[in-house]
């Protein structure tokens, strides 16, 4: 339980300081509704997956429920996930864009690993690894794509849930 939380506490301070240092504060109000897009299907994610969740954020010795380490992804992680990622992203280059998206993929990937490794997460109704890296890439497609045709990343959004939502049995699982 204490690895989980000393895991999680570096996890957020390393996404916090990164923004800080790393992030576009000068001109925040661009990344503004791209931050709140992000947020937004996040909450929504977990409200639709209640009663089927694919993955299940297991307690530490001070964050016992899991909304309690949902909210703080939400509302701390993601945003200043979101702020770096968009801040930094390669203005020209197809190549260089392409690297910078795998490069999250990978940074992603390799923390939830982690977080799997010392049971601060653990997948459930068929998820596994493989396919939150298939997720984080579209993800990230979708953040950018929100940032630049905000419509085209909503439509993405819901294309990308519907898909979920029926490959992994919801349309029969109780929904809240």
């Amino acid at each position: 339980m204490w690895l989980v939380l000393l895991f999680r506490v570096c996890l957020l301070s390393g996404f916090l300081l990164s923004a800080w240092k790393w992030g576009d504060w000068k001109n925040w109000q661009k990344y503004y509704s791209t931050i709140l897009f992000v947020m937004v299907a996040n909450l929504s994610a977990g409200y639709i997956s209640y009663h089927h969740p694919l993955w299940i954020y297991n307690d530490d010795a001070i964050f016992t429920t899991e909304a309690s380490i949902e909210y703080l992804n939400t509302y701390l992680a993601l945003p200043a996930v979101t702020l770096i990622y968009l801040s930094n992203f390669p203005v020209a280059g197809t190549a260089h864009k392409c690297a910078y998206v795998l490069m999250w993929v990978v940074v992603f990937s390799t923390i939830e690993y982690i977080d799997t490794q010392i049971a601060g997460l653990s997948y459930s109704n068929g998820w596994a690894l493989k396919y939150s890296i298939v997720f984080d890439y579209f993800m990230f497609l979708i953040i950018r794509t929100h940032y630049v045709r905000p419509l085209s990343g909503w439509l993405l959004a819901v294309m990308m849930a519907v898909f979920i939502l029926a490959t992994f049995n919801y349309f029969s699982a109780e929904m809240k």
